[in-house]
């Protein structure tokens, strides 16, 4: 239930904000003109604003801002930006109806609880499994300069776009590798990160147990391992209440 209610809240905020900044909009009609593009415009960034207020994702903002002018101006489109729009989104989610998992990306706050976490583990290697835009492996290798950090991925736009960040962060101690996490050798590691589903959950932990050396880290953000109580949970202080399932392997 609370991965659900996590999934919904972010909808039912960016709902909230667009009504609120609606109701502003018609008690003003007498002096604007509602759904011209200037007046869908201000909604969207007033909404933008109201979900910054709501510590809403920097994602989420942008979802706020465009939704207006979506709604409204969506048969103005061309056919062929729909192609384009479904080429790029199966670049992005490539992996995402074989493996179930989609693109879960981790926000700020857990960067430094990771960070912090890796810094009191002794760590010299950790990986990010479905590394997604590099934000972790990026923060972590600027973090701690002494850890090697990688990072996993196989969707195609995606890992270009990772692998051009970490080149311009000029980071020697970070990599984006296009590597299914099943094929990589979790022995390899001291710190296993992943932000995945339930679905793969139970095999991945059991790929870990088998390959990973006692005493290295298997940390989870949000997801379970089915029947096996995570050693310590950490909370994170952020608006999803994340938590870090870590297992001590």
């Amino acid at each position: 239930m609370s991965v659900l209610r996590n999934q919904l809240l972010p909808w039912i905020k960016v709902l909230a904000c667009q009504a609120l900044v609606l109701v502003a909009v018609l008690f003003l009609s007498r002096w604007i003109t509602p759904g011209t593009l200037p007046v869908l415009l201000g909604q969207g960034a007033a909404a933008a604003g109201l979900g910054f207020l709501l510590r809403m994702p920097r994602i989420w903002l942008v979802v706020q801002f465009l939704l207006p002018v979506a709604v409204v101006y969506g048969d103005a489109v061309p056919a062929w930006a729909y192609l384009v729009a479904f080429v790029l989104c199966a670049l992005v989610y490539w992996n995402s109806a074989s493996e179930q998992v989609p693109l879960y990306l981790t926000n700020r706050r857990t960067w430094q609880a990771l960070a912090d976490l890796v810094a009191a583990s002794g760590a010299k290697s950790v990986v990010d499994l479905g590394s997604g835009m590099g934000g972790v492996v990026t923060f972590l290798a600027r973090a701690q300069p002494g850890v090697e950090v990688s990072g996993l991925e196989t969707a195609p736009l995606v890992v270009a776009a990772s692998k051009l960040r970490i080149a311009l962060s000029r980071l020697p101690n970070a990599r984006i590798v296009y590597r299914s996490l099943w094929e990589a050798e979790l022995g390899n590691y001291d710190v296993v990160y992943c932000f995945l589903s339930p679905v793969p959950m139970a095999r991945l932990f059991e790929k870990a147990r088998h390959e990973m050396r006692p005493g290295t880290l298997f940390v989870s953000n949000s997801f379970t391992v089915p029947g096996r109580a995570a050693d310590r949970i950490l909370d994170v202080d952020d608006g999803r209440r994340t938590q870090l399932h870590i297992y001590t392997l």
